[in-house]
């Protein structure tokens, strides 16, 4: 049996549905989801293995145009991608036409060498469900033309409900060369457990906050050890920029940040496989975004 193995990255706008593709394609969660724009913040590994292939998918920040540092770095992050890969993956709300960003990520991924008819470009056109029969045929070819790619290189599909994903994945796998795996079959992603749970804490802040409160909010593990019991006890912070905002996560005589730790440590277990204690603090850390330092201690940037 042939064996193709192959890494493939994820380019597109921010909230096209990337990380849901990932997570669905790989079949375990590798990167958190919301309805917020940048929820992820820098490039994440899932790998995916059947018997005949393995695919190591890079999941990107949301390509936008940044003010912070930490925009900027979600950007270069996406760009870098871009290098040492074998197909990249161009992921688009297929229920709208290209704009102007669409335009710009089009000409970085050109720069980049994947142009069309190439085969080492694949348009996916996602939440399909969205998008209403006249506006297919207009719509695919306005994206087609914008990437010079044909029908074959394309595929419509609506990740959150799994349509055609199974399809998407054999596009790419007969898009891969020929190899063997270079990863054991039960490893599925290349992050730490440690910025893994930092991020399930993020996540379910970005699912239960508003406004400026998300993209002003970060996470940091401060201490990790396992008592006599077996039971794995961490402390984390929950990082925020003023202080209203700190009071927004703490709640009603703490009743927000309980919560968060609540909902937070039960997929924390089901992830890492074992019982946590999990205790969350609230600080603030004016414009943490433009501080290296604190993006370096959260992983966002090396």
């Amino acid at each position: 049996m042939t064996h193709r193995f192959g890494t493939v990255a994820l380019i597109g706008k921010p909230n096209v549905g990337k990380s849901t593709l990932v997570n669905a394609m790989v079949g375990q969660k590798v990167a958190i989801v919301s309805d917020k724009k940048q929820t992820t913040r820098r490039r994440l590994r899932g790998i995916a293995t059947a018997p005949d292939h393995q695919i190591v998918f890079v999941d990107t920040p949301g390509v936008h145009e940044p003010h912070t540092r930490l925009g900027k770095a979600m950007v270069e992050s996406a760009r870098s991608a871009l290098t040492d890969v074998d197909l990249v993956l161009y992921v688009a709300n297929g229920a709208a036409r290209p704009d102007e960003d669409e335009k710009r990520i089009a000409k970085m991924v050109a720069d980049s060498g994947f142009g069309g008819g190439k085969g080492r470009l694949v348009l996916c056109l996602n939440k399909m469900d969205l998008l209403k029969p006249e506006h297919v045929l207009p719509n695919v070819e306005a994206y087609a033309r914008l990437l010079g790619v044909t029908q074959d290189d394309t595929m419509l599909t609506t990740a959150t409900k799994g349509h055609n994903l199974d399809k998407l994945v054999s596009m790419i796998v007969e898009r891969l060369p020929e190899g063997p795996p270079a990863y054991p079959e039960d490893e599925f992603t290349d992050q730490s457990s440690r910025f893994m749970v930092a991020e399930l804490v993020r996540e379910r802040i970005l699912l239960k906050t508003r406004q400026e409160v998300p993209h002003a909010t970060g996470v940091v593990v401060e201490s990790w050890e396992e008592d006599d019991s077996g039971r794995l006890r961490i402390a984390a912070t929950i990082v925020v920029e003023r202080s209203g905002q700190k009071a927004i996560l703490i709640g009603e005589k703490g009743r927000f940040v309980h919560d968060v730790g609540t909902e937070s440590r039960r997929e924390i277990e089901e992830t890492l496989g074992r019982p946590v204690h999990l205790d969350l603090y609230v600080k603030v850390r004016e414009d943490w975004r433009e501080n290296p330092t604190t993006l370096r201690e959260m992983e966002y940037v090396e």
